[in-house]
């Protein structure tokens, strides 16, 4: 006999094989047996059955009904022997399907019956009858059943082990850093894993070449700025030495010039250090921004009034366009001066004198401010212009008169996404270079 049951109330699990319909029977009887109240039970025991659909019929040793609790109608009253067997084998063949639990006890000297029948639908009960001759029957098909399974599940296990030993030796293969994975059989989900895999060495091999690439690019920009500031600082201590030596009567002019040098020197080298602190600063969120509404279209305009004004830009051709005259955006006016000035000032000294370079300020249709510079000048080459952005990139076509830490394109990137925007770089060889940058004016 075989029985399954299925959320009670009173069993730990959903579905419970161990679960034992004797048990249940056993507490009621014992409650029954010890009341003092005839046959009846608590309130609380009468709930817990109510609740889980079981009912109780109590009946005296010649099988009729002396109490019942939750019982449907349909249930007899009293049964005969051979009913209540065929009852107990088949919970359909009662006039309202149950599966039952029947038990005897001992209450005052007298004999009783006790019949529990659970829903069907919780407690399924199915009996198995074999003879001497089926039982071999049964008993030789279960072991070529078993043979069968052992076999199936030898070859299946070949066949999914041997692509499991290819993934195995593929992850070796790449912890050693090499990425050229050798081909599993593939079939159904290995097939998948295959091709992962695959991305995931083609991956790791991309990252591994661009960080060797950030590597040597970052030695190369220290060993660019060990050489800035080891040029100045030349210049400073000669002339500092040559302004100090009493070797020499200098002319107040002189004192003043080389006193100038010195001073240039001195705040290149601020600048220098300035930028280095700057850029790190922005990396790890510690700059405070002062953020206020201003007029983009005012900011841009009073960066190319102020280019112009110098004397060694007053003659480059700058364009400032725009929809409208009160474009607004929510940010610190001091940083984001300094990331336009500094990419306009990048289509200035990278460019021939005659680079025509055009600033377009618009508002998208997505809560957003975009602005672009752009111009017609030499370009950048593709190599350099994924790492434009870079902290440790330095143009290769940067003039003597236009040296610097070679921050400032990643410190106006950092700007840039303090402010909820986005930038992007496009270019072409001869052909120019154009920088957007998009703002989320929403939050």
């Amino acid at each position: 006999m075989l029985g399954l049951y299925k959320g009670f109330a009173f069993s730990k699990n959903f579905y419970n094989f161990n679960f034992n319909t004797s048990e249940i029977s056993d507490k009621y009887k014992n409650k029954i047996i010890n009341s003092k109240k005839g046959f009846q039970l608590t309130k609380s025991d009468i709930k817990v059955l109510k609740d889980n659909g079981i009912w109780l019929q109590i009946l005296d040793d010649s099988n009729k009904e002396i109490n019942n609790i939750n019982k449907p109608k349909e249930i007899p009253k009293e049964y005969l022997t051979g009913d209540a067997m065929r009852y107990a084998n088949n919970a359909y063949a009662m006039p309202k399907a149950s599966t039952i639990h029947a038990d005897t006890f001992i209450k005052a000297g007298k004999k009783y019956s006790l019949i529990l029948g659970f829903p069907t639908e919780k407690i399924w009960r199915y009996t198995f009858s074999f003879t001497a001759e089926s039982m071999k029957f049964y008993m030789s098909l279960i072991f070529l059943n078993f043979i069968l399974i052992i076999l199936a599940g030898y070859l299946f296990s070949r066949r999914l082990a041997s692509p499991v030993a290819d993934i195995i030796d593929n992850i070796k293969i790449i912890s050693k850093g090499k990425y050229k994975v050798k081909n599993i059989n593939k079939f159904g989900i290995y097939e998948e894993v295959n091709e992962n895999l695959k991305n995931l060495a083609s991956i790791i091999k991309e990252n591994e070449e661009e960080r060797k690439s950030t590597e040597k690019m970052k030695e190369q920009w220290i060993a660019n700025i060990a050489h800035d500031l080891k040029t100045p600082l030349s210049s400073i201590n000669g002339y500092s030495q040559f302004l100090t030596s009493e070797d020499y009567e200098l002319q107040d002019k002189d004192v003043k010039r080389y006193g100038q040098i010195v001073k240039d020197k001195t705040e290149y080298i601020q600048a220098l250090i300035e930028d280095l602190s700057l850029i790190y600063k922005f990396k790890n969120k510690v700059v405070p921004l002062e953020k206020k509404r201003e007029n983009i279209v005012e900011v841009v305009r009073e960066i190319i009034i102020d280019i112009l004004n110098n004397p060694l830009y007053g003659d480059r051709n700058i364009n400032i366009h725009y929809a409208s005259e009160d474009i607004y955006l929510n940010c610190d006016k001091k940083y984001i001066k300094r990331v336009f000035n500094n990419f306009i000032m990048n289509s200035i000294v990278h460019n021939p004198k005659d680079t025509e370079i055009t600033i377009d300020i618009k508002e998208g249709v997505k809560s957003e401010v975009i602005i672009e510079i752009r111009d017609n000048g030499n370009g950048i080459r593709e190599e350099e212009l994924k790492s434009l952005f870079n902290r440790y990139y330095r143009a290769t076509n940067t003039g003597e008169s236009h040296k610097g830490s070679g921050l400032g394109m990643a410190i106006g990137k950092e700007i840039i996404n303090m402010h909820n925007g986005e930038i992007e770089a496009f270019s072409r060889l001869s052909e120019g270079t154009s920088i957007v940058m998009s703002f989320n004016t929403s939050s």
